[in-house]
């Protein structure tokens, strides 16, 4: 029967036992590691990749995107990456697959003789070792499915409050489109936080990027409605701007 159709539940055990007789254990080394097999296997299959929900709040945070526009189209970059590793990984599983076909046939065409036996040992281990990378990348491809699913879920909330507002689908899609907005927002933040840095160069650059969000507001006529979109806080950096 192909190794790829056997159990998995004794992979990491597997991969225990392929090198237990390898010089570069120790032997109380090989007893640790088969004593623990069992905790080792879960520890593979359950250690978090990428981000948990939390974490991909966190990413779209105010501060750095002030405005559902910004947070909707970084969810999107984000979704974006992980969907394209996906496919990826989807390739790279099934040509790890075929590999060990060929390897499984190496094995049906070796002959009775010694190095036929160490070419044997060699391809096994080869496989055991496949085995074990096909098994982490379906883990990898359960996380990454999370990732994808999680920003699906953000978006989606992202999606309503935009369409409660008003925003055409056009706006929404165009990063375009908000992008003026999330940059006058993002650079009052950052203006705000000027007091914690004493760096000359990084406190001009602040300074300069709300000096220039500010006149192409005032320039272009939405500096009356980007007000009213401000907190007091903010009101008292434009202010400053201003005088």
């Amino acid at each position: 029967m192909s190794i790829i159709k056997s159990k998995e539940n004794n992979l990491v055990s597997n991969i225990i036992d392929s090198v237990k007789h390898l010089q570069v254990l120790k032997p109380e080394d090989t007893k640790f590691l088969q004593e623990h097999s069992k905790h080792l296997k879960q520890v593979v299959e359950s250690t978090h990749m990428w981000r948990t929900e939390e974490q991909k709040n966190q990413i779209i945070n105010d501060f750095h995107f002030p405005t559902l526009h910004a947070k909707f189209h970084q969810a999107i970059l984000e979704q974006k990456v992980q969907f394209d590793q996906t496919m990826y990984l989807a390739k790279d599983f099934e040509l790890k697959k075929l590999e060990i076909e060929e390897l499984e046939c190496d094995l049906e065409e070796l002959d009775d003789s010694k190095r036929s036996e160490i070419q044997s040992k060699k391809i096994q281990i080869e496989i055991q070792f496949k085995q074990y990378e096909l098994k982490q990348m379906e883990i990898a491809m359960n996380y990454r499915m999370k990732e994808i699913k999680g920003w699906q879920s953000i978006q989606e909330e992202l999606l309503k409050k935009m369409r409660d507002q008003g925003l055409n689908e056009s706006t929404i899609w165009s990063k375009d489109e908000g992008e003026f907005t999330s940059m006058f927002f993002s650079a009052i933040n950052n203006l705000a936080s000027l007091h914690t840095t004493t760096d000359s160069a990084e406190r001009g650059n602040l300074i300069a990027l709300a000096t220039y969000v500010y006149k192409k507001a005032k320039e272009s006529g939405k500096l009356d409605q980007l007000k009213t979109m401000c907190s007091n806080d903010q009101l008292s950096i434009l202010s400053q701007l201003e005088s």
